[in-house]
């Protein structure tokens, strides 16, 4: 069987759609991969996170625009874990520019040192070094 070459994707529909875009690309400092802007019901971006995207979506505001086989709900109960190598300055640096956080740095008891953060639409974005 040939391995999936393709990318990793988490898209999820906004109603903060420039709030969460300018979050993304000036506050994170993620990659911007590509974006577009199609109509007042159609914007989206794609930022580039480790071997990822997260892929932001307008939720249309006119229910006639949105396809059947997509859920346009607020995503709940999920997070966003992303790897890095360098917690301790990520951390400080997110911390000077006020970004909010759930848990500040620690140890976890499983090998990891991380942080939590919210972003604009609620999500937690969890970063976590490999500390073995």
């Amino acid at each position: 069987m040939k391995a999936n070459e393709g990318s990793f994707r988490f898209t999820y529909f906004t109603d903060y759609y420039n709030i969460t875009f300018n979050f993304y690309k000036d506050k994170m400092n993620f990659a911007l991969e590509h974006h577009w802007d199609r109509s007042d019901d159609d914007k989206g971006a794609l930022f580039k996170v480790g071997k990822g995207l997260i892929e932001i979506l307008l939720r249309p505001k006119d229910v006639n625009k949105r396809y059947s086989g997509l859920d346009y709900r607020i995503p709940q109960g999920v997070f966003m874990g992303i790897q890095v190598d360098n917690i301790d300055e990520l951390f400080e640096k997110y911390k000077a520019i006020g970004i909010p956080f759930k848990q500040e740095i620690k140890d976890q008891p499983w090998g990891h040192r991380s942080f939590y953060v919210y972003e604009p639409n609620g999500l937690i974005l969890g970063f976590f070094q490999e500390n073995y």
